[in-house]
């Protein structure tokens, strides 16, 4: 059994109590305005200098309540058109910094085994690290120019860290076990292209390091040219994000071999249905060597949701990317995919 009952008890409370949430509340967390001229005012009074009224008035038109029914007047926006137009307020506030991937924490991660062997090697003694950890992630984004395709094209400086914190294991001291670092140039353009029903929303591409901030032998980076193209169909979306990994000196190269495990591209789905989001992410999906994570968001407060995550395979941090892992992690998300 892959989780302790205290924890498997943990987890059915939150399923129900998330069960009952997406029953009580409105399912979408984003703001809501009854009218134009009330959704107007309140961006303006935050909004950057070069932002445009046109700009703010297409953005608020997303947030408007049907009064009679509680919905939003727009019917088929689609779930990633959704989240670009209410992105474009956060752009315009120089208040506000733009969400990029999830922000969460997860109290509650438990691995089936946790890789010890980095650690042990780098002291040269047992290192004594517990399975049931902190997983916390936080994701952001500024946007530093924009329209640089005529009407269409934004350039952002993106940030994503990753941790995985022994805060339960006081024997030694409770260390961050990993610390990943993902610093981004990302160009990223809007898109209307269709396909087999999808359309082609977004495509992007950037330049990213990613790294644990180590020395030594428990020194892990890399570097690559990212791209990404997000289809969505209504409550569907599916991403495709292959990359090229920017060649190194072998002297210098932390770990030679990354890419026979975490590939050249990973593929998501997630769909979305009254509140709820379920969402899978592989990678290198036809080896022994990939990975497939699985998510679960709903319902909990209007600013925060219900999270669970299971992953299984390599990868789940740089530490481990060539180690076999097995979690599954129950928390909250303050960011969500959409």
């Amino acid at each position: 059994m892959l989780l302790p009952r205290a924890l498997w008890a943990a987890s059915l409370a939150l399923f129900a109590s998330g069960a009952l949430a997406a029953e009580l509340t409105d399912s979408n967390t984003m703001p809501r305005y009854q009218s134009l001229e009330q959704c107007l005012k309140e961006q303006v009074a935050h909004a950057a200098p070069e932002s445009s009224i046109a700009q703010l008035r297409e953005s608020c038109r997303l947030l408007l309540v049907d009064t009679t029914s509680n919905t939003l007047h727009e019917q088929d926006i689609g779930v990633l058109n959704t989240r670009l137009r209410v992105e474009a307020i956060s752009s315009a506030n120089r208040f506000v910094l733009t969400p990029h991937n999830r922000t969460y924490v997860l109290p509650l991660n438990y691995s089936q085994h946790t890789n010890a062997a980095p650690f042990e090697e780098a002291a040269g003694k047992p290192t004594d690290l517990q399975n049931t950890e902190i997983d916390f992630q936080i994701s952001l984004k500024v946007l530093i120019a924009q329209d640089l395709l005529h009407d269409n094209g934004n350039l952002y400086i993106a940030y994503t860290n990753r941790s995985l914190w022994q805060a339960y294991n006081s024997d030694i001291s409770r260390p961050f076990r990993e610390t990943n670092h993902e610093p981004e140039l990302l160009f990223s353009a809007t898109n209307d292209w269709q396909i087999f029903g999808f359309r082609n929303v977004l495509n992007q591409v950037g330049l990213v390091h990613q790294s644990n901030g180590q020395s030594g032998t428990l020194s892990r980076s890399w570097n690559r040219i990212r791209a990404r193209s997000v289809f969505e169909r209504g409550n569907l979306a599916l991403a495709f994000a292959p990359w090229y990994r920017l060649p190194e000196k072998l002297e210098d190269d932390d770990n030679p071999d990354i890419e026979d495990y975490l590939g050249h591209y990973e593929i998501t789905a997630a769909y979305a249905y009254k509140g709820h989001i379920i969402d899978t992410t592989t990678r290198r999906p036809f080896s022994d060597k990939g990975s497939v994570e699985l998510g679960w968001s709903f319902p909990l407060r209007p600013t925060v949701r219900g999270y669970l995550k299971y992953f299984h395979g390599y990868g789940a941090s740089l530490i481990d990317y060539n180690v076999e892992t097995q979690s599954i992690g129950l928390g909250v998300v303050f960011s969500d995919l959409f």
